[in-house]
């Protein structure tokens, strides 16, 4: 197991991209290499399993490698492809702040919002549900909207400041794009009950009930994203069929 040397201000997935990236560059992995499994790279530099996917797509998007779902991930190029993409924020870490600070939107904004902003609430939850329906990501931006909205029924500048920092910060970084439309791609959508059980919990001015809501909703979006940057599930599903079939040819031969 080895460690990654990280400064302060270095996020784990950053480093093991830079360390993949010397690896490949010298040739320890070439074109046409498959990297190690996820877990065994994971388990090689012990970090995280998100902390791997959030590495590859890094590399993915400067243009080192190829991920083939069911197979694994291969080197197509030497040298990235696009020079300068910086290594931002990733997906994963973004929600588990946003289950953090919007979960604590919503239990203040319990306590604060009016029978006005209610109704804007639901106004915004139909259009997002009509926007679903469209397709090419429509639901997502009303779905921004609604977040934002709700932040600002908190009555606190600084808790609606950051809400719209992250929302400014998922649009923005290369590593949020690319995962979020790895996500889209997969058919998630912003999921119309979720947020109807924020409104509900908003309405009932239950602070509690409204932190669970919203947190329950992000972790759900953050087991979204796991799903759909999973590159081995396949894989392993067919490796787990191969042996049960050796095992019942086995049987035969008894």
């Amino acid at each position: 197991m080895q460690s990654l040397p990280t400064k302060q201000t270095t996020r784990l997935y950053q480093a093991l991209a830079e360390k993949l990236t010397r690896l490949i560059a010298s040739g320890e992995y070439k074109p046409g290499d498959r990297l190690p499994a996820e877990r065994e790279l994971a388990a090689m530099y012990n970090v995280s399993r998100p902390t791997v996917r959030e590495a590859v797509i890094a590399l993915e998007i400067e243009g080192l490698v190829e991920v083939r779902i069911g197979s694994g991930v291969y080197v197509i190029s030497q040298t990235p492809s696009r020079e300068g993409v910086e290594r931002d924020i990733g997906a994963f870490e973004l929600t588990e702040a946003r289950i953090l600070i919007e979960g604590e939107a919503a239990a203040l904004a319990a306590a604060n919002i009016t029978d006005d902003e209610l109704a804007e609430l639901e106004r915004l939850l139909a259009e997002m549900e009509a926007a679903n329906q469209s397709g090419a990501g429509a639901g997502e931006m009303v779905d921004k909207r609604f977040h934002e909205f709700l932040a600002g029924c908190t009555r606190n500048s600084a808790m609606q400041s950051a809400v719209e920092h992250l929302w400014m910060v998922r649009n923005r970084s290369p590593q949020c794009i690319r995962t979020f439309e790895k996500s889209r791609s997969k058919g998630h959508k912003p999921v119309i009950d979720e947020h109807r059980a924020i409104i509900e919990a908003l309405r009932a001015r239950d602070p509690v009930a409204a932190r669970t809501a919203m947190r329950e909703h992000l972790g759900r979006v953050l087991e979204y994203l796991l799903a759909s940057t999973e590159i081995e599930a396949i894989e392993e599903a067919r490796a787990k069929a191969a042996a049960q079939r050796d095992r019942y040819k086995v049987s035969e031969r008894l």
